[in-house]
C-alpha cells in the first residue's frame, strides 16, 4: 500500500511539474481534484482560482413583495417615535431629516442594494447617539436602564421595519425579513406601549399606570393578533400556515398580556415612592387588573386558541362574563383611589351592568316582543337613573362654560348626550346605518363640547380626554371594519375626538396651568386630523388619478399649515428643549410635511409615486436647510441673504431631483444663478467677511462645480463636448481653490504661524472632495463607460486619470487639516482613506483597479497610516530611560516583523497572488505580542489589524497544505 502510494505521489508530482512547465497558460489540463499533492489548484490565478472546482448554481433572488402592513406599524410607532426624538433633541431631528432625504434621493437611482448601504451608515451614528442621550439618565436612577433598553428595542425594530422597505433586503434576505415581520406583529407593539407609558408616568400617578399600560396594548393587540397574511412567507407543503403569528406565539403573547398587567402592579407597587405598598387596597387593584386584562383578552380574536387548546368557544364567554362583573364590581372602590372622583362614580357599576344587559338584550333576535319590552324597561331604568344622578349635581351656581352655556344648558347637553348613546344602541340593533351615522357624529360632537367645557373650568382633566379618545376612536374603528357605519362617518367622527385629544396634549405644553381649549383651536386641529384620518387610516385602495392626489397633497399640507400655532409650536418646544421660534415652525412645517408626503407615496397606488416622491424630497431639503442656517424674519440684509440661500437651495434640489431638461446656455445660467449664495456663505464661513476677492473666487468655483454636477447629472452619452466641460470645470474650480491659497499667502501670511492653517486649505479640500466623489457618481450609477479610461489621443489626460490626481490630492490636503491631538489626527486620517475608494481604473497609474480591488487602496493607506503613526509615536524616540527606550525599540522592530503579514494581503488583494504562505503562518503571531507591548492606540489597532489579516488569509485564502521536501517542487 505504501509502494502504492508513493507511485502515485511521483505521477502527482510529474504531472504538476509538467503543467507548469509546458502548459502553465492552458486551461485544458486534466486535473484530478482528489491528488493531494496538487499544489496548483490552491494558486489565485486572475480569475481567483478556488480549491473547489465544482460548478456554482446561482441563487436565484425572487422579490416577496412590499411590506403591506405599514399603516398598522407608523400608527403604532408614532407616539414612541415622537418620544424618543424629543430625547434626541434638534440634533436627532436633524439627523433623521438629512437621511430621510438621502435614502429618497437614492431611491430615486433605483439601486436599492445602494438604499440599504446608505442606510446601515446613517442608522449607526443615529443609533449611536440615541443611546449617548438615553446612557446619562442612569446618573439619576438605575432603573432608567429598563428605559434605555426598550429605547434600544424600539430603535432595532423600526430599523427593522424600514429595511423591509428596500427591495434588496427582501430578495437577499427572505428569512430575516420573515422574523422581522413576525418581532413587528409582537414584541414592537409591546415596546411601544412600555415608552408611551414611561412617558405618562411623568405627569399622571404611577398607581394609574398598569391600567394604562392594559388598555393601551389591547387596543395594538387588536391590529395585530387577528390572523394575517405573512407578507414573506411561500407556502413550500400544502399545510404549511403563512399567518405573520402562528397560534402558539398568539396563545403565549394572550398570556403575557393577561399577566404583566398585575406583575407591573406589583412592581410599581414595591419600587415606586408614590404607592400605597401591600394593603388591602394593593390587593383589590390586583383583583381588578386581574380581572380587566382577562375580560379584554376575551375581546381579542381568540376562538383560533380554543381550537388549538381543544376547549370549547363557550369557555371564553363564560371567562368574559365571570371577569367583567368581578371588574365592574370593583370599579368603584379602585377608580375612587385613582383620584377620579365624581357624583355619578357610585352609580357606575350598576350602569355598567344596566347596559351590558339592554346590549344583550338587543342583540338577541327571537321572541323579538319579549326583549323589546324587555329593553325598554331597561332603557327607562337607565333614564331613571340619569335623572336621579342629575338631581344630586349643584343648580345655582353660576357657572359659564366657554363663556356661552349656563350650568342649567350644560345639564341639558349632558342628558342630550346620554339620549343619543341610547338612540345609537337602538340603531345599531336594528342596522339602521344612515341613521346611525348621523346620530354617532352628533353625539360625538355634543360629548367634545361637553369634555372641553369641563376641561376649560378645571373640572375634567387631560388624561380623561386621552382615554375617551381612544375609546371612542378604537370602538369606531371597530364599527368600520363590522360595516355598522360607512367609512365617512368613521372619518369625520375618528377626527373629532382624534383632535380632541390633541388639543388637550397641546395646550398643556402651551399654557401650562391655565390649559384652555378654544373653539378655533378645535376646527383648525380637526381639520388636520381629517386629513390625516381620510388619506393614511381609512384611506381608498386602487389607482388615483393626478387631480385626486394633487387634492390629498394640498389638503396634507395646508392643514399642518393651519394647525403651526396649535401643533407645530409644542412640538418644537418639545424637540428643542423649550427654545422655539417661527423659524422653527417653518422648518418642521417643511420636513413634517416632507414627512406626510414621502408616507403618501408609500400607501398609494398611483403613477404619480415617483413625483410625490420628488416634492417629498424637496420638501425635506427646505426643512433642513431652516433648520441648520435658522433664517431670521427681519427687514434686513442678513435675512434676505438666508432666505435666498434657503430657496436656491430648495430650486437646486428641486430641479436634480426633477432631472428637468436645460440647453446647455440654460445650464450655465442657473449654475450662475444657483452659485451666489453657496459663494458668499463660503466666504463668510472661512473669512468671516464679505470680501471682492474671496467672494468673486468662491463664486466662480461654485459656478464650476455645479457646471460640473449640472453635466454629470443630465449627461445621457459621453461626447468630445462634454469631456471639454467637465474637463474645463475641473480646471476652474481647482485654479480658483489655487487662487484662494494664494491670496491667503499674500494676505494672510503674517497672521498665520503655520501654512497648513491657512483657509483656503478648506476650499481645496472641499473643491476636491466634491469633483471626486460627483466623477465616481457618474462611473457607479451610469457605467464605466460614461468616463472612459483612455482618450483619442495618449497625450491628452482622460477623466479617470484626472479625478484620481484630484482624489490623492483630496486625501493629502484632509490628512494636512486634521486636528492637532495626535490619536484623533490619525483616527481622522484613516477615516479620510475612504475617499480613496473614488479612484478609477486609469491607463497610467492604475490599469489594475478592478470593481473587486476598489477597497485596496482604502485598506493598503489605513494600514500606511497605522505603521507610520506608530513608528513616529512609539517610545523609542522619548530619551527619558534606558528600559523606554529598549522597550520602544522592541515595538518598532515588532512593527517591523508584520510587515511582511500585509505585504501578503497586498499581493492577495491586489494582484490575486501568495507571494509567501510562511510569512503569515509564522510573522501573525507576533502580533498577540505587539498588542501586549502597544502603548498607543494606533499600535493596538495596526497590531489587531495585523492579527484578523493574518487570521483571514489562513482561513480562506492560503492553501495549508503539507510541504514537500522535493526540489523539483517550486509552486511558490
Amino acid at each position: 500500500m505504501m509502494q502504492t502510494f508513493l507511485e502515485d505521489a511521483e505521477n502527482s508530482l510529474n504531472h504538476r511539474t509538467t503543467a507548469q512547465n509546458g502548459s502553465q497558460s492552458s486551461n485544458d489540463s486534466d486535473y484530478d481534484d482528489d491528488d493531494p499533492f496538487l499544489y496548483d489548484q490552491f494558486l489565485h490565478d486572475p480569475d481567483w482560482a478556488k480549491a473547489n472546482r465544482e460548478e456554482v448554481v446561482a441563487k436565484v433572488l425572487v422579490d416577496p413583495g412590499p411590506f403591506r402592513y405599514n399603516k398598522r406599524v407608523f400608527v403604532t410607532s408614532l407616539p414612541a417615535a415622537l418620544l424618543v426624538l424629543a430625547l434626541g433633541g434638534e440634533t436627532l431631528v436633524l439627523m433623521a431629516a438629512v437621511g430621510t432625504a438621502l435614502l429618497a434621493f437614492m431611491s430615486q437611482l433605483g439601486d436599492s442594494r445602494r438604499c440599504v448601504i446608505t442606510f446601515v451608515i446613517i442608522f449607526i451614528p443615529s443609533h449611536t447617539y440615541i443611546l449617548a442621550s438615553v446612557i446619562p439618565l442612569l446618573w439619576l436612577s438605575g432603573w432608567h436602564s429598563l428605559l434605555i433598553a426598550l429605547v434600544n428595542l424600539f430603535v432595532i425594530l423600526t430599523a427593522g421595519w424600514v429595511l423591509l422597505q428596500f427591495k434588496a433586503f427582501r430578495m437577499e434576505e427572505p428569512t430575516i425579513a420573515s422574523v422581522i415581520e413576525q418581532m413587528l406583529f409582537t414584541i414592537y407593539p409591546l415596546v411601544c406601549t412600555g415608552l408611551v407609558c414611561w412617558a405618562l408616568g411623568a405627569v399622571i400617578s404611577t398607581s394609574v399606570i398598569p391600567v394604562i399600560f392594559s388598555c393601551i396594548w389591547f387596543v395594538l393587540l387588536q391590529l395585530y393578533l387577528v390572523p394575517t397574511l405573512s407578507s414573506f412567507k411561500t407556502q413550500l407543503k400544502p399545510d404549511d400556515n403563512l399567518d405573520v403569528v402562528q397560534v402558539p406565539i398568539v396563545v403565549a403573547t394572550v398570556v403575557v398580556f393577561v399577566l404583566l398587567g398585575p406583575l407591573l402592579h406589583i412592581f410599581l407597587s414595591f419600587f415606586a415612592a408614590d404607592a400605597p405598598g401591600f394593603t388591602t387596597l394593593f390587593f383589590v387593584h390586583l383583583l381588578f387588573l386581574f380581572s380587566l386584562s382577562l375580560f379584554l383578552s376575551t375581546l381579542l380574536s381568540i376562538s383560533q386558541i380554543f381550537e388549538y387548546l381543544g376547549l370549547p368557544t363557550r369557555t371564553s364567554i363564560n371567562v368574559r362574563w365571570i371577569s367583567g362583573i368581578i371588574c365592574t364590581c370593583l370599579s368603584y372602590p379602585v377608580l375612587h383611589a385613582y383620584g377620579l372622583d365624581s357624583h355619578f362614580l357610585p352609580l357606575l357599576p350598576v350602569a355598567i351592568g344596566i347596559f351590558a344587559a339592554l346590549g344583550v338584550v338587543l342583540a338577541f333576535k327571537k321572541k323579538k316582543v319579549a326583549m323589546g319590552v324587555l329593553a325598554l324597561v331597561l332603557a327607562l331604568s337607565l333614564i331613571a337613573l340619569f335623572i336621579l344622578w342629575i338631581q344630586r349635581m349643584p343648580h345655582n351656581l353660576q357657572q359659564y362654560f366657554l363663556g356661552i352655556f349656563p350650568l342649567n344648558t350644560f345639564y341639558f347637553l349632558m342628558c342630550a348626550n346620554f339620549l343619543l348613546c341610547l338612540l345609537c344602541l337602538w340603531m345599531a340593533s336594528i342596522n339602521a346605518k344612515e341613521l346611525l351615522g348621523v346620530l354617532i357624529i352628533l353625539q360625538a360632537f355634543v360629548l367634545t363640547i361637553c369634555e372641553i367645557s369641563l376641561h376649560n373650568s378645571n373640572f375634567y382633566s387631560a388624561t380623561k380626554i386621552q382615554l375617551t379618545a381612544i375609546t371612542a376612536s378604537y370602538t369606531l374603528h371597530r364599527l368600520q371594519v363590522s360595516d355598522k357605519i360607512t367609512r365617512q362617518v368613521a372619518i369625520i367622527a375618528t377626527g373629532i375626538h382624534t383632535a380632541k385629544s390633541l388639543a388637550s396634549a397641546t395646550s398643556v405644553v402651551l399654557d401650562g396651568d391655565s390649559r384652555t381649549i378654544t373653539m378655533l383651536e378645535m376646527s383648525a386641529l380637526m381639520f388636520m386630523t381629517y386629513s390625516l384620518v381620510s388619506v393614511f387610516l381609512y384611506g381608498t385602495v386602487g389607482e388615483k388619478s393626478g387631480m385626486e392626489v394633487l387634492k390629498q397633497l394640498l389638503m396634507l399640507l395646508a392643514s399642518l399649515a393651519i394647525n403651526s400655532h396649535q401643533l407645530l409650536l409644542p412640538v418644537s418646544m418639545m424637540l428643542f428643549q423649550g427654545s422655539t421660534s417661527f423659524t422653527n415652525v417653518i422648518g418642521l412645517w417643511c420636513m413634517i410635511g416632507g414627512g406626510l408626503v414621502l408616507l403618501y407615496s408609500q400607501a398609494i397606488s398611483s403613477i404619480y409615486s415617483l413625483q410625490i416622491l420628488k416634492v417629498a424630497l424637496a420638501l425635506g431639503v427646505m426643512g433642513i436647510c431652516v433648520m441648520i442656517l435658522h433664517p431670521q424674519l427681519a427687514f434686513s440684509f442678513h435675512s434676505v441673504f438666508q432666505w435666498s440661500e434657503i430657496l436656491s437651495l430648495f430650486s437646486l434640489a428641486a430641479i436634480l431631483s426633477l432631472q428637468v431638461k436645460l440647453t446647455p446656455n440654460l445650464l450655465v445660467i442657473a449654475a450662475i444663478v444657483f452659485s451666489v449664495c453657496p459663494g458668499m456663505r463660503a466666504s463668510l464661513y472661512l473669512w468671516s467677511h464679505l470680501s471682492v476677492w474671496y467672494t468673486s473666487l468662491c463664486v466662480v468655483d461654485t459656478c464650476a462645480l455645479l457646471i460640473l454636477v449640472f453635466v454629470c447629472v443630465f449627461i445621457s452619452e459621453m461626447t468630445e463636448a462634454s469631456d471639454k466641460i467637465m474637463k474645463f470645470s475641473i480646471v476652474a474650480a481647482m485654479s480658483c481653490s489655487l487662487g484662494l491659497l494664494l491670496l491667503d499667502i499674500c494676505l494672510l501670511m503674517p497672521t498665520f504661524w503655520y501654512l497648513m492653517e491657512m483657509p483656503a486649505w478648506k476650499a481645496i479640500l472641499v473643491t476636491c472632495l466634491i469633483i471626486s466623489i460627483t466623477l465616481k457618481v457618474v462611473m457607479t450609477t451610469k457605467g464605466p463607460d460614461r468616463l472612459p479610461t483612455s482618450s483619442v489621443e495618449e497625450r491628452k489626460l482622460s477623466l479617470p486619470l484626472i479625478a484620481n490626481i484630484i482624489t490623492l490630492a483630496a486625501f493629502l490636503v484632509a490628512c494636512s487639516q486634521g486636528p492637532s491631538d495626535p490619536v484623533l489626527h490619525d483616527l481622522w486620517c484613516c477615516t479620510f482613506t475612504t475617499i480613496l475608494g473614488c479612484l478609477h481604473q486609469d491607463h497610467i497609474f492604475l490599469p489594475r483597479l478592478t470593481g473587486d480591488k476598489q477597497a485596496t487602496p482604502t485598506i493598503m493607506a489605513s494600514l500606511g497610516i497605522l505603521i507610520i503613526s506608530t513608528i513616529c509615536r512609539s517610545r523609542l524616540w522619548s530619551w527619558s530611560s534606558f528600559l523606554i527606550i529598549a522597550g520602544g525599540m522592541v515595538e518598532v522592530i515588532l512593527v517591523f516583523l508584520i510587515l511582511p503579514v500585509f505585504y501578503v494581503a497586498w499581493g492577495i488583494l491586489w494582484r490575486g497572488q501568495i507571494l509567501s504562505e510562511p510569512a503569515v503562518v509564522f510573522l501573525t503571531p507576533y502580533s498577540i505580542l505587539l498588542i501586549l507591548l502597544a502603548t498607543t492606540y494606533s499600535t493596538w489597532i495596526l497590531a489587531v489589524s495585523c492579527l484578523v489579516a493574518g487570521m483571514w488569509m489562513l482561513m480562506y485564502k492560503l492553501p495549508m497544505v503539507p510541504y514537500n521536501s522535493d526540489s523539483v517542487d517550486h509552486y511558490r
